[in-house]
C-alpha cells in the first residue's frame, strides 16, 4: 500500500496493551484434496478482543481511512508547513473555552456511573447530528430519561464564568425539556443569588424546570441505573432519585489562547474574555489586538 510505504504515517505504539490478534486459519492437514477457504477471520471472542486492543491506540495510525472517506478531500498528507507574514492593521484574538473534566472531584461520580455525563456530553447528545441523532438517552441502557439533575460539578469560579456556565446549563435544561416533555429537570447550583436577580423574568417563566441553590455532596448508583443525589440546601439535607445527572463544568480560557496571550506580551486575565461588552471587541494592552467577546444569551 502507499501509505505503508511512507515512513512518516507509520507509527510505532509501545503502550498497546496486547498484541494484534491472528485471525483462525484451517489446519494444513484440512486444506488436502478441498477447495476449502483457508483464512477463517475471527470467531466472536476474538473479533471483541481485537475491537477493544484497536481502540486503545488514542492516536493516529496512519491508515488513511479519513483520506479514502473524505469526499472534498480536504486532507493532504503531502502538505507541508509553511511560515507567512501578514501585514495587518489589527489582530482579533477569538478565545476558545475549554472545561477540563480532570479536576472534578470523584463524589459526581463521573467515569464511575455511566447516567452522569457532563454538560458537554449532553450538548453532542442534542445534536442532530450526535451519537444519537438528538435523542436524549441514559448512556446505560439507551432508556429515555423520566428525571434529569443539572448539577454545578465545580467549587467556585469568577462571576462571569460562574454565569456563562449556569447559562448554557439553563439552554440546556430548556432543550431537554422540549425533547421529553414529562419529564422532571432541576438544575442544583451555588451561589445562584447574582445570576437569578439578573435573569429574574427569565427564570421564573421556565417552563417545568426548577432552580434551586444548593450543594451536592455525593452521587451514587441507586436500583436500574438510577443515580441518589444527597443535597445540602438551606442547611438542610435531602436525597433524590433521578434516572440521568448532567455535570454543569466550569469554562476557562484555553490553554492556546493563553500562550498566543503571552507571546504578544499580552496579560489576559482568567475570565477577561467575558467581562464588559455582551458582545462586540474587547481592548487589550495593546491598541492593534482586540478580543472578540462571545455571545451571552
Amino acid at each position: 500500500m502507499l501509505y505503508e510505504k511512507k515512513g512518516r504515517y507509520i507509527v510505532e505504539f509501545p503502550d498497546i496493551p496486547t498484541a494484534r490478534g491472528h485471525q483462525i486459519e484451517l489446519e494444513v492437514e484440512d486444506r488436502v484434496d478441498n477447495y476449502k477457504e483457508v483464512e477463517l477471520g475471527f470467531d466472536e471472542e476474538r473479533a471483541v478482543k481485537e475491537a477493544k486492543r484497536c481502540l486503545s491506540c488514542r492516536r493516529c495510525l496512519g491508515c488513511a481511512l479519513c483520506w479514502a472517506e473524505c469526499k472534498p478531500e480536504a486532507i493532504n498528507f503531502e502538505m507541508e508547513d509553511e511560515l507567512f507574514d501578514l501585514d495587518a492593521d489589527t489582530v482579533i484574538l477569538a478565545p476558545g473555552v475549554e472545561r477540563p473534566i480532570d479536576r472534578i472531584d470523584g463524589r459526581f461520580g463521573l467515569g464511575r456511573e455511566l447516567n452522569v455525563i457532563t454538560d458537554l456530553q449532553l450538548e453532542r447528545m442534542l445534536s442532530d447530528s450526535g451519537p444519537s441523532s438528538g435523542l436524549v438517552i441514559r448512556p446505560l441502557d439507551g432508556r429515555i430519561p423520566s428525571s434529569v439533575a443539572f448539577v454545578q460539578s465545580y467549587p467556585s469560579a469568577a462571576p462571569s464564568m460562574h454565569a456563562a456556565a449556569l447559562c448554557l446549563a439553563l439552554n440546556e435544561a430548556i432543550l431537554v425539556r422540549r425533547k421529553l416533555g414529562d419529564a422532571r429537570i432541576r438544575v442544583i447550583a451555588r451561589d445562584m443569588d447574582a445570576f437569578l436577580e439578573e435573569h429574574r423574568n427569565s427564570v421564573h417563566e421556565l417552563d417545568g424546570i426548577q432552580v434551586s441553590q444548593g450543594e451536592v455532596s455525593s452521587v451514587e448508583a441507586g436500583s436500574e441505573g438510577n443515580l441518589r443525589l444527597v443535597t445540602v440546601e438551606n442547611a438542610t439535607e435531602n436525597t433524590h432519585v433521578f434516572d440521568l445527572v448532567v455535570l454543569i463544568t466550569q469554562p476557562q480560557v484555553s490553554g492556546d489562547l493563553k500562550n498566543l496571550s503571552r507571546s504578544l506580551g499580552l496579560s489576559l486575565g482568567y475570565a477577561a474574555f467575558l467581562s464588559g461588552e455582551t458582545t462586540g471587541l474587547l481592548s487589550t494592552e495593546k491598541e492593534s489586538v482586540k478580543l472578540a467577546a462571545p455571545y451571552r444569551s
